[in-house]
């Protein structure tokens, strides 16, 4: 029998969250999940390119995941995420069992990044945490070149490509010192002025900004968010 704890949770969970149900699926990797989500509440919703939406992967406790859509389809109410599923935690189990029809309880859209700023060539950073980022950027703009560290560069250049982020893509070896990644950004904003949006580890994020200062063409805007940070949890 649930404790008390765990009944109030779900009370404030039936709340504060909407229904939602699992009505596309397809597994990019190992590790990336490709899903598409449908509600009543999504009709509703006003959705900006880099918002994102919360979700709850076990009942009992009010502990939220986050997530960014792809895209957003208000006429349908529906919204596809792609999940980063790495490590054994709730969300990665939840997505690990996912399927058609199965029901979740969502929160959101909520403000996080707005990708509608930027004017002009953009230069986008980030690791295997900020691929469903990348992809709402290409509803705003195609003008990006394309800077991702990864612990699998090769793994996950091929879920790039199955996304369609081939052109103007490049993929290298994340690093402590960051020196690949860094070269590699600077090179992509050397042919025009350009914006800057990183996210991704916290550190990286740290890095990048500060190199950027220190670019031929200063970026005419940075945009950055931190979504994880080793030791540390809380983050988006």
């Amino acid at each position: 029998m649930p404790g008390l704890a765990e009944r109030l949770a779900d009370l404030a969970g039936g709340a504060m969250l909407d229904n939602a149900e699992v009505t596309g699926l397809s597994r990019l990797s190992s590790e990336f999940v490709r899903m598409e989500l449908t509600a009543d509440a999504f009709r509703k919703a006003a959705w900006t390119p880099g918002a994102k939406l919360q979700f709850r992967p076990r009942r009992g406790t009010m502990g939220l995941r986050t997530y960014t859509p792809v895209s957003w389809d208000n006429a349908r109410g529906v919204t596809e995420l792609i999940a980063y599923t790495h490590g054994d935690g709730p969300a990665a189990q939840w997505f690990a069992q996912a399927a058609v029809g199965r029901p979740c309880e969502v929160f959101g859209p909520r403000r996080s990044i707005d990708l509608r700023v930027p004017a002009g060539p953009v230069v986008f950073v980030g690791d295997e945490t900020s691929v469903a980022l990348a992809c709402a950027l290409r509803t705003v703009t195609g003008d990006v070149s394309h800077v991702f560290e990864a612990r699998d560069p090769a793994g996950l250049t091929g879920v790039l490509a199955e996304l369609g982020i081939i052109e103007r893509a490049a993929v290298v070896a994340k690093t402590p010192d960051r020196v690949e990644l860094l070269r590699a950004a600077r090179d992509a904003a050397v042919p025009a002025a350009c914006a800057l949006v990183v996210t991704g580890d916290a550190a990286t994020v740290h890095a990048v900004r500060r190199d950027s200062r220190g670019w031929p063409r200063t970026p005419v805007q940075v945009t950055g968010k931190a979504y994880w940070a080793e030791g540390r949890t809380g983050l988006d």
